[in-house]
Formats: structure tokens, sequence, C-alpha cells
């Protein structure tokens, strides 16, 4: 049987990801997003919107949502989780430890880093580069950017996203809906709802 992907979400991050479908050998990748007459030069093939998707959700073997905007991800996969086969996409030049774990919908990009202990929960985003040493928790639909570095027992709350190249120190807890600035350096907990500024 055809092994097929239907991923919602054609934007930037949805590049990446259909890339990781194809490295993952899924043979059919078809996109689908509501602003599909708007989409110019998108290297793979767009169906249609969400709502048709809705209509032929039995004619693909897995699912994944491309979206990077954690709420907006959250919010689609809560819609559709009891009804399709939601997948993680892991790229091969990733590096995952055996004694780590993925939860659903999460993508792992190319050169990241996920050492022993460490929990990754659903629909989160451990982009291109990112460090994560042992015994961290990265909670669901948080965003680790690109060469970010996080060191051991570090926890990371629900919904946050730390910036580009953000580094933070051992032990540290960072609440939900965090913001961190590029290049921020985290010695300190964060407590929820703060963006933190460099």
């Amino acid at each position: 049987m055809t092994k097929n992907i239907a991923i919602i979400g054609a934007g930037g991050h949805g590049k990446v990801v259909g890339e990781i479908a194809l490295l993952n050998q899924y043979k059919v990748i078809n996109f689908f997003d509501d602003k599909v007459n708007d989409i110019k030069k998108f290297p793979f093939t767009i169906s249609g919107s969400l709502d048709y998707l809705k209509d032929h959700l039995k004619d693909y073997d897995a699912y994944f949502i491309a979206i990077g905007e954690n709420r907006i991800r959250f919010n689609i996969m809560e819609q559709l989780k009891k009804k399709i086969n939601i997948v993680s996409l892991v790229h091969p030049r990733s590096t995952i430890s055996q004694f780590s774990s993925l939860g659903i919908g999460t993508c792992v990009m190319a050169n990241a880093v996920i050492n022993p202990g460490t929990l990754i929960k659903e629909g989160a985003i451990i982009n291109t580069s990112a460090s994560i040493d042992h015994d961290c928790i990265i909670e669901d639909f948080a965003h680790i950017s690109p060469n970010c570095s996080l060191a051991g027992s570090v926890r990371v709350g629900k919904f946050s996203h730390l910036g580009t190249g953000t580094s933070v120190h051992p032990g540290i807890h960072i609440g939900n809906n965090v913001k961190t600035a590029v290049g921020s350096k985290v010695f300190k907990n964060i407590i929820d709802d703060t963006v933190q500024k460099n």
C-alpha cells in the first residue's frame, strides 16, 4: 500500500516538514492550507483547504500539522487527533537517544540532538541544530528554535517559544507561554506568560 501523508500548513515551516516527510520515505505528500489560492512557488502539491481535507480524512495513512504558531497548531490538532493518525516527523540527520521519548505531532529537524532521559511531549517543534541535554522536559506545543542549547534538567512549558540561539542554564524551569528573544541567556526560572528581552 502506498505510504501517504497529509500535511496541514503550506508556509515556510511546511516546506521544511515536507522535505522531512520525503526523507522518511512517504511516497505521496499532499498539503492543505486555507490560503491555498494565495500560495506561490510551493515545492509540494497543495490539494485544498482544511475544510476540504475534513471531507477526505480516510484518504491518508498519516497526518502532520506543520504550523509554526503554537496555539494554532494546538487548536487544529485538538480538533483532529481523535479522528486521524497524527505522526511525528524526525529528520534522519538528527540524533535522538533511545532513552528519550517523543509525543505525537512533534517535528525534530536536521542536526538536532536530544539526549537520554528527555521527554518531548505532543506537538513540539525541535528546530534545526537545537541541542537538548539529558533529563529535560519539553511540554506540549513548545517550540525550541534553531541553535537553541538547553543544558540538563531544563523544563520548558506549554506553548513557550525559545528564540533562535537561546541558551538555558542547567535545571532552569521556563513557564507556560513564555517567549525569549534571539540569543537569550537564561540563568533564572521564568514565570508563565513572560516575554523575555535581551
